[in-house]
Protein backbone atom coordinates (compact mmCIF):
# COMPACT_ATOMS: atom_id res chain seq x y z
CA UNK A 1 0.00 0.00 0.00
CA UNK A 2 2.70 2.52 0.86
CA UNK A 3 4.13 1.48 -2.43
CA UNK A 4 0.69 2.21 -4.47
CA UNK A 5 0.64 5.61 -2.70
CA UNK A 6 4.19 6.59 -3.43
CA UNK A 7 3.26 6.28 -6.61
CA UNK A 8 0.34 7.96 -7.11
CA UNK A 9 1.81 11.35 -5.57
CA UNK A 10 4.21 11.02 -8.40
CA UNK A 11 4.28 14.34 -9.88
CA UNK A 12 4.34 14.99 -13.95
CA UNK A 13 5.49 18.77 -14.45
CA UNK A 14 6.26 18.84 -18.05
CA UNK A 15 5.18 17.62 -20.91
CA UNK A 16 6.08 13.93 -22.54
CA UNK A 17 8.97 13.05 -24.28
CA UNK A 18 8.46 12.32 -27.83
CA UNK A 19 9.69 8.89 -29.29
CA UNK A 20 9.23 7.91 -32.91
CA UNK A 21 8.51 4.64 -34.06
CA UNK A 22 9.28 4.17 -37.84
CA UNK A 23 8.79 0.47 -39.02
CA UNK A 24 6.40 -1.17 -41.51
CA UNK A 25 5.33 -3.81 -39.46
CA UNK A 26 2.41 -3.14 -37.10
CA UNK A 27 3.60 -5.76 -34.45
CA UNK A 28 6.88 -3.60 -33.60
CA UNK A 29 4.47 -0.28 -32.71
CA UNK A 30 2.41 -2.49 -30.79
CA UNK A 31 5.41 -3.94 -28.42
CA UNK A 32 7.46 -0.48 -28.76
CA UNK A 33 3.90 1.26 -27.22
CA UNK A 34 3.62 -1.50 -24.27
CA UNK A 35 6.79 -1.14 -23.56
CA UNK A 36 7.15 2.51 -23.66
CA UNK A 37 3.73 3.04 -21.88
CA UNK A 38 5.60 2.14 -18.17
CA UNK A 39 8.44 4.25 -18.60
CA UNK A 40 8.23 7.61 -16.59
CA UNK A 41 11.92 9.54 -17.04
CA UNK A 42 12.48 12.11 -14.88
CA UNK A 43 8.73 12.88 -13.68
CA UNK A 44 7.93 12.77 -17.55
CA UNK A 45 6.23 9.91 -19.62
CA UNK A 46 6.95 8.77 -23.18
CA UNK A 47 4.29 9.49 -25.92
CA UNK A 48 4.62 7.22 -29.15
CA UNK A 49 4.59 8.70 -32.70
CA UNK A 50 4.46 5.68 -35.13
CA UNK A 51 4.57 6.15 -38.87
CA UNK A 52 4.86 3.03 -40.84
CA UNK A 53 7.20 4.12 -43.90
CA UNK A 54 10.60 6.42 -44.34
CA UNK A 55 7.98 9.37 -45.96
CA UNK A 56 5.26 9.39 -43.65
CA UNK A 57 8.01 9.69 -40.92
CA UNK A 58 9.44 13.34 -42.67
CA UNK A 59 5.71 14.62 -42.43
CA UNK A 60 5.71 13.82 -38.77
CA UNK A 61 8.93 15.12 -38.39
CA UNK A 62 8.12 18.63 -40.25
CA UNK A 63 5.27 19.11 -38.02
CA UNK A 64 6.24 17.95 -34.50
CA UNK A 65 9.26 19.35 -32.47
CA UNK A 66 11.58 18.09 -30.01
CA UNK A 67 11.48 14.01 -30.60
CA UNK A 68 13.89 13.02 -28.64
CA UNK A 69 14.78 9.43 -29.89
CA UNK A 70 13.52 7.95 -32.82
CA UNK A 71 13.62 3.97 -33.41
CA UNK A 72 14.36 3.44 -37.37
CA UNK A 73 13.59 -0.10 -39.74
CA UNK A 74 15.83 0.00 -42.27
CA UNK A 75 14.29 -2.19 -45.26
CA UNK A 76 10.74 -0.10 -45.51
CA UNK A 77 9.71 1.43 -48.73
CA UNK A 78 13.33 0.14 -50.19
CA UNK A 79 16.02 -1.56 -48.95
CA UNK A 80 17.51 1.38 -47.90
CA UNK A 81 14.56 3.57 -46.98
CA UNK A 82 15.37 4.11 -42.95
CA UNK A 83 18.77 5.07 -43.97
CA UNK A 84 17.58 7.95 -46.51
CA UNK A 85 15.78 8.94 -43.51
CA UNK A 86 18.38 9.61 -41.39
CA UNK A 87 20.07 11.34 -43.61
CA UNK A 88 16.96 13.41 -44.10
CA UNK A 89 17.15 13.71 -40.27
CA UNK A 90 21.19 14.67 -40.01
CA UNK A 91 21.35 16.69 -43.05
CA UNK A 92 17.99 18.61 -44.76
CA UNK A 93 16.60 18.88 -40.85
CA UNK A 94 19.69 19.73 -39.75
CA UNK A 95 18.66 17.83 -36.42
CA UNK A 96 22.06 16.22 -34.41
CA UNK A 97 20.14 16.23 -31.25
CA UNK A 98 17.63 13.56 -32.22
CA UNK A 99 18.49 10.47 -30.64
CA UNK A 100 18.58 7.60 -33.38
CA UNK A 101 18.38 4.00 -32.99
CA UNK A 102 18.18 1.50 -36.08
CA UNK A 103 16.58 -1.52 -35.71
CA UNK A 104 16.52 -4.26 -38.44
CA UNK A 105 15.35 -7.77 -38.65
CA UNK A 106 17.74 -7.97 -41.69
CA UNK A 107 20.80 -7.34 -40.65
CA UNK A 108 22.00 -8.59 -43.93
CA UNK A 109 20.98 -5.49 -46.11
CA UNK A 110 23.22 -3.32 -43.62
CA UNK A 111 26.25 -4.58 -42.15
CA UNK A 112 26.25 -2.79 -38.58
CA UNK A 113 30.24 -1.71 -38.85
CA UNK A 114 29.43 -0.95 -42.49
CA UNK A 115 26.10 1.27 -41.20
CA UNK A 116 27.34 3.33 -37.98
CA UNK A 117 30.81 4.41 -39.45
CA UNK A 118 28.54 5.58 -42.83
CA UNK A 119 25.58 6.91 -41.03
CA UNK A 120 24.92 9.59 -38.22
CA UNK A 121 23.23 7.03 -35.94
CA UNK A 122 24.41 6.49 -32.06
CA UNK A 123 22.99 2.57 -31.94
CA UNK A 124 22.53 -0.10 -34.21
CA UNK A 125 20.35 -3.02 -32.71
CA UNK A 126 18.81 -6.46 -34.42
CA UNK A 127 15.05 -6.67 -33.80
CA UNK A 128 16.06 -10.05 -31.91
CA UNK A 129 18.01 -8.36 -29.49
CA UNK A 130 15.06 -6.37 -28.20
CA UNK A 131 13.53 -8.44 -25.88
CA UNK A 132 11.06 -6.34 -23.15
CA UNK A 133 13.65 -5.26 -20.48
CA UNK A 134 16.47 -4.42 -23.61
CA UNK A 135 14.33 -2.51 -25.00
CA UNK A 136 12.89 -0.41 -21.73
CA UNK A 137 16.70 -0.21 -21.50
CA UNK A 138 17.63 1.37 -25.16
CA UNK A 139 15.07 4.17 -24.88
CA UNK A 140 16.15 5.52 -21.23
CA UNK A 141 19.48 5.10 -21.85
CA UNK A 142 18.61 7.18 -25.20
CA UNK A 143 16.56 10.01 -23.31
CA UNK A 144 19.47 10.70 -20.56
CA UNK A 145 21.47 11.10 -23.73
CA UNK A 146 19.16 13.75 -25.33
CA UNK A 147 18.50 15.24 -21.79
CA UNK A 148 22.30 16.21 -21.30
CA UNK A 149 22.56 17.17 -25.12
CA UNK A 150 19.58 19.38 -24.42
CA UNK A 151 20.91 20.66 -21.17
CA UNK A 152 24.05 21.62 -22.97
CA UNK A 153 22.96 23.75 -25.86
CA UNK A 154 20.28 25.57 -23.21
CA UNK A 155 23.81 26.13 -21.28
CA UNK A 156 25.04 27.55 -24.74
CA UNK A 157 22.33 29.67 -24.84
CA UNK A 158 21.42 30.93 -21.53
CA UNK A 159 25.73 32.05 -21.56
CA UNK A 160 25.79 33.46 -24.91
CA UNK A 161 22.52 35.35 -23.99
CA UNK A 162 24.41 36.34 -20.74
CA UNK A 163 27.45 37.57 -22.16
CA UNK A 164 25.45 39.91 -24.50
CA UNK A 165 23.87 41.35 -21.34
CA UNK A 166 26.86 41.51 -19.56
CA UNK A 167 28.79 43.59 -22.23
CA UNK A 168 26.60 46.17 -21.71
CA UNK A 169 28.00 47.28 -18.34
CA UNK A 170 30.51 48.50 -20.48
CA UNK A 171 29.46 51.70 -20.26
CA UNK A 172 28.24 53.98 -17.28
CA UNK A 173 24.86 53.19 -16.94
CA UNK A 174 21.95 54.61 -14.79
CA UNK A 175 20.78 52.47 -11.75
CA UNK A 176 17.27 51.90 -13.18
CA UNK A 177 19.26 50.70 -16.52
CA UNK A 178 20.90 48.08 -13.97
CA UNK A 179 17.17 46.75 -13.50
CA UNK A 180 15.60 47.08 -17.18
CA UNK A 181 19.44 44.84 -18.21
CA UNK A 182 18.24 41.93 -15.37
CA UNK A 183 14.71 42.39 -16.64
CA UNK A 184 15.51 41.81 -20.41
CA UNK A 185 18.15 38.81 -19.26
CA UNK A 186 15.64 36.86 -17.37
CA UNK A 187 13.23 37.63 -20.34
CA UNK A 188 15.31 36.26 -22.31
CA UNK A 189 16.19 33.31 -20.24
CA UNK A 190 12.77 32.45 -19.96
CA UNK A 191 12.33 32.19 -23.77
CA UNK A 192 14.95 29.59 -23.71
CA UNK A 193 13.68 27.57 -20.81
CA UNK A 194 10.17 27.61 -22.22
CA UNK A 195 9.29 29.10 -18.65
CA UNK A 196 7.48 32.26 -17.84
CA UNK A 197 8.17 34.80 -14.62
CA UNK A 198 7.26 37.04 -12.29
CA UNK A 199 9.86 39.59 -11.52
CA UNK A 200 9.95 42.17 -8.18
CA UNK A 201 12.81 43.80 -6.29
CA UNK A 202 13.14 45.82 -2.92
CA UNK A 203 15.76 48.04 -1.77
CA UNK A 204 17.31 46.77 0.49
CA UNK A 205 18.90 48.31 4.14
CA UNK A 206 22.18 50.93 4.06
CA UNK A 207 22.91 49.58 7.31
CA UNK A 208 27.07 48.83 7.39
CA UNK A 209 25.95 45.19 8.52
CA UNK A 210 24.31 44.72 4.86
CA UNK A 211 26.50 46.34 2.70
CA UNK A 212 29.17 44.30 3.60
CA UNK A 213 27.70 41.27 3.00
CA UNK A 214 28.80 39.64 0.03
CA UNK A 215 26.39 38.81 -2.82
CA UNK A 216 24.69 35.76 -3.51
CA UNK A 217 22.06 33.70 -5.10
CA UNK A 218 19.64 31.55 -3.60
CA UNK A 219 16.67 29.15 -4.56
CA UNK A 220 14.25 30.04 -1.82
CA UNK A 221 11.61 26.85 -3.58
CA UNK A 222 11.83 24.97 -6.77
CA UNK A 223 10.69 28.09 -8.80
CA UNK A 224 11.66 30.55 -7.21
CA UNK A 225 15.27 32.53 -7.48
CA UNK A 226 16.39 35.56 -5.18
CA UNK A 227 19.72 37.35 -5.99
CA UNK A 228 21.42 40.41 -3.91
CA UNK A 229 23.99 42.24 -5.15
CA UNK A 230 25.27 46.28 -5.14
CA UNK A 231 24.00 48.95 -7.30
CA UNK A 232 26.03 51.71 -5.65
CA UNK A 233 28.58 51.31 -3.55
CA UNK A 234 26.05 52.23 -0.40
CA UNK A 235 23.18 49.98 -1.75
CA UNK A 236 21.93 47.04 -2.28
CA UNK A 237 18.78 45.18 -4.02
CA UNK A 238 17.34 42.01 -3.65
CA UNK A 239 15.45 40.71 -6.52
CA UNK A 240 13.07 37.78 -6.63
CA UNK A 241 12.89 35.93 -10.11
CA UNK A 242 9.24 33.36 -9.92
CA UNK A 243 9.19 31.21 -12.71
CA UNK A 244 6.16 29.63 -13.49
CA UNK A 245 7.10 26.11 -13.32
CA UNK A 246 9.74 24.57 -11.30
CA UNK A 247 13.09 23.20 -12.32
CA UNK A 248 14.98 20.17 -11.04
CA UNK A 249 18.83 20.58 -9.60
CA UNK A 250 20.39 20.20 -13.24
CA UNK A 251 18.58 23.87 -14.17
CA UNK A 252 18.51 25.22 -11.20
CA UNK A 253 22.38 25.01 -11.05
CA UNK A 254 22.63 25.99 -14.70
CA UNK A 255 20.63 29.04 -14.18
CA UNK A 256 21.89 29.98 -11.10
CA UNK A 257 25.70 29.51 -12.37
CA UNK A 258 24.31 31.60 -14.95
CA UNK A 259 22.96 34.71 -13.48
CA UNK A 260 26.16 34.53 -10.84
CA UNK A 261 28.56 35.73 -13.60
CA UNK A 262 25.70 38.45 -14.66
CA UNK A 263 25.95 39.21 -11.01
CA UNK A 264 29.65 39.28 -10.77
CA UNK A 265 29.79 41.20 -13.72
CA UNK A 266 27.81 44.12 -13.13
CA UNK A 267 29.35 44.61 -9.08
CA UNK A 268 32.62 44.25 -11.16
CA UNK A 269 31.43 47.15 -13.37
CA UNK A 270 30.20 49.30 -10.74
CA UNK A 271 33.77 48.96 -8.62
CA UNK A 272 35.59 49.72 -11.41
CA UNK A 273 33.06 52.76 -12.24
CA UNK A 274 33.95 53.87 -8.66
CA UNK A 275 37.33 53.62 -9.04
CA UNK A 276 37.40 55.78 -11.77
CA UNK A 277 35.23 58.22 -10.48
CA UNK A 278 37.46 58.23 -7.18
CA UNK A 279 40.76 58.35 -9.81
CA UNK A 280 39.27 61.15 -11.82
CA UNK A 281 38.57 63.49 -8.34
CA UNK A 282 42.69 62.40 -7.47
CA UNK A 283 43.94 63.73 -10.76
CA UNK A 284 41.49 66.71 -10.66
CA UNK A 285 42.76 67.86 -7.67
CA UNK A 286 46.71 67.15 -8.93
CA UNK A 287 45.77 68.81 -12.11
CA UNK A 288 44.13 72.09 -10.21
CA UNK A 289 47.14 72.09 -8.01
CA UNK A 290 49.28 72.21 -11.15
CA UNK A 291 47.39 74.65 -12.76
CA UNK A 292 47.05 77.32 -10.09
CA UNK A 293 50.78 77.41 -9.84
CA UNK A 294 50.53 79.35 -13.35
CA UNK A 295 47.17 81.33 -12.40
CA UNK A 296 44.92 78.69 -14.08
CA UNK A 297 42.23 76.90 -12.56
CA UNK A 298 41.38 73.31 -12.48
CA UNK A 299 38.12 74.19 -14.75
CA UNK A 300 40.65 74.30 -17.53
CA UNK A 301 42.00 70.63 -17.41
CA UNK A 302 37.99 69.46 -16.39
CA UNK A 303 37.16 71.05 -20.05
CA UNK A 304 40.32 69.16 -22.17
CA UNK A 305 39.12 66.42 -20.45
CA UNK A 306 35.43 66.30 -20.99
CA UNK A 307 35.89 67.65 -24.71
CA UNK A 308 38.77 64.45 -25.19
CA UNK A 309 35.74 62.30 -24.22
CA UNK A 310 33.36 63.89 -26.56
CA UNK A 311 35.75 63.41 -29.52
CA UNK A 312 37.57 60.38 -29.45
CA UNK A 313 34.77 57.93 -30.03
CA UNK A 314 34.60 59.46 -33.67
CA UNK A 315 37.76 57.58 -34.37
CA UNK A 316 36.61 54.27 -33.53
CA UNK A 317 37.53 53.82 -30.03
CA UNK A 318 35.26 52.68 -27.14
CA UNK A 319 32.80 54.28 -24.75
CA UNK A 320 35.60 52.63 -22.03
CA UNK A 321 38.73 53.77 -23.38
CA UNK A 322 36.57 57.39 -23.75
CA UNK A 323 36.65 57.36 -20.08
CA UNK A 324 40.30 56.43 -19.42
CA UNK A 325 41.13 59.12 -22.36
CA UNK A 326 38.95 61.71 -20.28
CA UNK A 327 40.97 61.37 -17.41
CA UNK A 328 44.28 61.07 -19.17
CA UNK A 329 43.59 64.39 -21.05
CA UNK A 330 43.31 65.97 -17.81
CA UNK A 331 47.04 65.14 -17.13
CA UNK A 332 48.64 66.77 -20.09
CA UNK A 333 50.00 69.95 -18.20
CA UNK A 334 51.50 68.05 -14.93
CA UNK A 335 54.74 68.40 -15.77
CA UNK A 336 54.52 72.27 -15.40
CA UNK A 337 55.05 71.03 -11.62
CA UNK A 338 58.49 71.28 -12.41
CA UNK A 339 58.70 75.03 -14.01
CA UNK A 340 59.94 77.24 -11.82
CA UNK A 341 56.96 80.18 -10.47
CA UNK A 342 59.13 82.97 -12.39
CA UNK A 343 58.96 81.43 -15.73
CA UNK A 344 54.96 79.94 -15.09
CA UNK A 345 53.93 83.23 -14.52
CA UNK A 346 56.10 86.01 -16.18
CA UNK A 347 53.27 88.74 -17.87
CA UNK A 348 55.40 89.04 -20.54
CA UNK A 349 57.03 87.15 -23.88
CA UNK A 350 59.37 84.84 -22.05
CA UNK A 351 63.10 84.73 -23.28
CA UNK A 352 64.83 81.81 -25.42
CA UNK A 353 66.39 80.61 -22.46
CA UNK A 354 63.04 80.53 -20.58
CA UNK A 355 60.80 78.98 -23.30
CA UNK A 356 63.77 75.99 -23.25
CA UNK A 357 62.88 75.30 -19.67
CA UNK A 358 59.21 75.69 -20.38
CA UNK A 359 59.11 72.86 -23.48
CA UNK A 360 60.40 70.45 -20.77
CA UNK A 361 57.35 70.14 -18.74
CA UNK A 362 56.37 67.35 -21.68
CA UNK A 363 59.19 65.04 -20.69
CA UNK A 364 59.03 66.10 -16.85
CA UNK A 365 54.52 64.95 -17.38
CA UNK A 366 56.00 62.12 -19.31
CA UNK A 367 58.68 60.77 -16.77
CA UNK A 368 56.19 61.71 -13.63
CA UNK A 369 53.45 59.60 -15.62
CA UNK A 370 55.29 56.62 -17.29
CA UNK A 371 56.17 54.57 -14.59
CA UNK A 372 52.72 53.87 -13.17
CA UNK A 373 51.77 50.99 -15.36
CA UNK A 374 48.27 51.50 -15.10
CA UNK A 375 46.52 52.37 -18.84
CA UNK A 376 45.40 55.73 -18.24
CA UNK A 377 48.96 56.61 -16.89
CA UNK A 378 50.45 55.01 -20.14
CA UNK A 379 47.95 56.92 -22.53
CA UNK A 380 48.59 59.89 -20.14
CA UNK A 381 52.38 59.62 -20.08
CA UNK A 382 51.86 59.90 -24.00
CA UNK A 383 49.55 62.72 -24.57
CA UNK A 384 51.75 64.99 -21.84
CA UNK A 385 55.03 64.07 -23.87
CA UNK A 386 53.46 64.66 -27.29
CA UNK A 387 50.86 67.32 -27.17
CA UNK A 388 52.48 70.37 -28.11
CA UNK A 389 53.89 68.40 -31.32
CA UNK A 390 52.57 70.37 -34.46
CA UNK A 391 51.26 68.63 -37.51
CA UNK A 392 53.91 70.02 -39.87
CA UNK A 393 56.61 68.91 -37.30
CA UNK A 394 57.66 72.56 -36.17
CA UNK A 395 56.60 71.31 -32.68
CA UNK A 396 58.38 70.21 -29.73
CA UNK A 397 59.92 68.28 -28.03
CA UNK A 398 61.00 65.69 -30.87
CA UNK A 399 59.65 67.47 -33.58
CA UNK A 400 57.08 64.81 -34.89
CA UNK A 401 55.19 65.27 -37.96
CA UNK A 402 52.18 64.53 -39.06
CA UNK A 403 50.53 60.60 -37.85
CA UNK A 404 54.49 59.89 -36.57
CA UNK A 405 52.13 61.68 -33.08
CA UNK A 406 49.82 59.95 -31.70
CA UNK A 407 46.18 60.61 -32.52
CA UNK A 408 45.60 60.96 -28.11
CA UNK A 409 47.82 63.95 -28.29
CA UNK A 410 46.79 65.46 -31.71
CA UNK A 411 43.13 65.62 -30.14
CA UNK A 412 44.47 67.13 -27.25
CA UNK A 413 46.87 69.81 -28.68
CA UNK A 414 43.51 71.08 -30.55
CA UNK A 415 41.12 71.68 -27.62
CA UNK A 416 44.47 72.83 -25.26
CA UNK A 417 44.81 75.67 -28.27
CA UNK A 418 41.08 76.23 -28.28
CA UNK A 419 40.31 76.60 -24.27
CA UNK A 420 44.03 78.65 -23.84
CA UNK A 421 43.20 81.01 -26.45
CA UNK A 422 39.06 80.95 -24.82
CA UNK A 423 40.92 82.09 -21.34
CA UNK A 424 42.38 84.47 -19.73
CA UNK A 425 46.43 84.21 -19.29
CA UNK A 426 48.75 85.98 -17.17
CA UNK A 427 50.42 87.28 -20.14
CA UNK A 428 47.61 88.21 -22.41
CA UNK A 429 43.00 88.44 -21.95
CA UNK A 430 41.33 85.83 -23.72
CA UNK A 431 40.34 85.72 -27.21
CA UNK A 432 36.75 86.76 -29.07
CA UNK A 433 35.21 82.91 -29.98
CA UNK A 434 35.71 84.23 -33.57
CA UNK A 435 38.92 85.15 -33.53
CA UNK A 436 39.91 81.67 -31.80
CA UNK A 437 37.80 79.63 -34.47
CA UNK A 438 39.68 81.69 -37.25
CA UNK A 439 43.05 80.61 -35.66
CA UNK A 440 42.40 77.23 -35.59
CA UNK A 441 41.02 76.90 -39.00
CA UNK A 442 44.27 78.78 -40.51
CA UNK A 443 46.45 76.52 -39.22
CA UNK A 444 44.72 73.35 -40.30
CA UNK A 445 47.56 71.17 -42.13
CA UNK A 446 50.25 73.15 -40.03
CA UNK A 447 49.77 72.89 -36.69
CA UNK A 448 46.81 70.67 -36.15
CA UNK A 449 45.51 67.40 -38.02
CA UNK A 450 43.09 68.29 -40.49
CA UNK A 451 40.91 64.88 -39.27
CA UNK A 452 41.05 66.11 -36.04
CA UNK A 453 40.21 69.80 -36.68
CA UNK A 454 37.22 68.16 -39.18
CA UNK A 455 35.86 65.88 -35.67
CA UNK A 456 35.99 68.85 -33.71
CA UNK A 457 33.77 71.02 -35.69
CA UNK A 458 31.67 68.44 -36.62
CA UNK A 459 30.75 68.40 -33.00
CA UNK A 460 30.95 72.31 -32.08
CA UNK A 461 27.67 73.02 -31.21
CA UNK A 462 28.14 70.17 -28.20
CA UNK A 463 31.35 71.74 -27.33
CA UNK A 464 30.19 75.52 -27.11
CA UNK A 465 27.78 74.26 -24.57
CA UNK A 466 30.45 73.76 -22.34
CA UNK A 467 31.53 77.85 -22.79
CA UNK A 468 29.02 79.87 -23.04
CA UNK A 469 25.83 78.35 -21.44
Amino acid sequence: MEFLKKKAEQKIYNEPWKILVVDDEPDIHAVTSLIAKDIIFESRPVKIYSAYSASEAMEILKNIEDIAVALIDVVMESDDSGLKLVQFIREELDNKKMRLVIRTGQPGYAPPREIILRYNIDDYREKSELSSNALFTLIVSKLREYKYIKILETHKKLLERLNFYTSRFSNQIAEQEFIDILNEAVDNVSLILNNNFSLSYEFLSNSEKELNKNSHLVWVSEKILNLKFRIKMNERIKISIDFSKPFDEIYKNLIEMCFEKFVLVMENHLLTQDLINTLYKIVYIISEVTETRSSETGEHVQRIGKIAKMLIPFFGYSNEVASMFEIAAMLHDVGKIGIPDSILNKPGQLSKEEFEIMKTHTLIGYRILSVIEHPIFQLASTVALYHHENWDGSGYPNGLKGEEIPLEARIVSLIDVFDALLSDRVYRPAWKEEEVVKYIKENVGKKFDPKVVKVFFDSYEEIRKIYFQ
